[in-house]
């Protein structure tokens, strides 16, 4: 019996080697298949990984395209902005140039160049005599204006001053 006690611990032990020797290769099984499908794996995030670089790449050139566009923009906005103000320089030279020259313009600076009209009891007579009067007097003090032949005109001062009283003196001050 004990031949076939041995021999009964020796099978066991044989079957437990086997089932350990079954239980390895089917973890090695296991690994080899987590391999492949980690290879698998590893190839579908290469692949991704590629095709995010290309994308990636794609858009840092049009990032890249469009900080040159905006760059082209300001510096075409820059140049339009000087041209008018270019322009508008010009066309107010021009105005102000047209405007000058035109009639409208002469007048209102022949009116302010004349001396204003004479009161309506006035005549040019009495301003002459009246500067006539001024140079007998510059005359009487040794003075030689007037009496070299050249006109005297003592301009809208001297005019004003034979018009009458000054209105502004006869007003009645507001009091408050």
């Amino acid at each position: 019996m004990e031949v076939w006690l041995g021999f009964k611990r020796a099978v066991n032990a044989a079957e437990r080697a086997q089932k350990k020797y079954d239980e390895g290769r089917a973890k090695i099984a296991d690994a080899g298949k987590m391999l492949q499908d980690a290879d698998r794996h590893a190839e579908e995030n290469v692949a991704k990984i590629a095709e995010l670089s290309s994308k990636l790449a794609e858009a840092e050139r049009a990032a890249v395209d469009a900080e040159e566009a905006r760059a082209r923009a300001e510096a075409a906005k820059e140049a339009a902005l000087q041209s008018r103000e270019t322009e508008v320089e010009e066309a107010k030279k021009r105005a102000v140039e047209e405007y000058r020259s035109s009639e409208e313009c002469t007048a209102l600076l022949d009116k302010e160049v004349m001396p204003p009209p004479l009161p309506e009891k006035m005549t040019e007579e009495m301003v002459e005599a009246y500067m006539g009067e001024d140079a007998e007097t510059d005359s009487s003090s040794g003075s030689e204006s007037g009496s070299d032949g050249e006109d005297t005109h003592q301009g809208p001062s001297s005019v004003r001053e034979t018009e009458g009283p000054d209105p502004a003196a006869d007003a009645v001050p507001h009091t408050p």
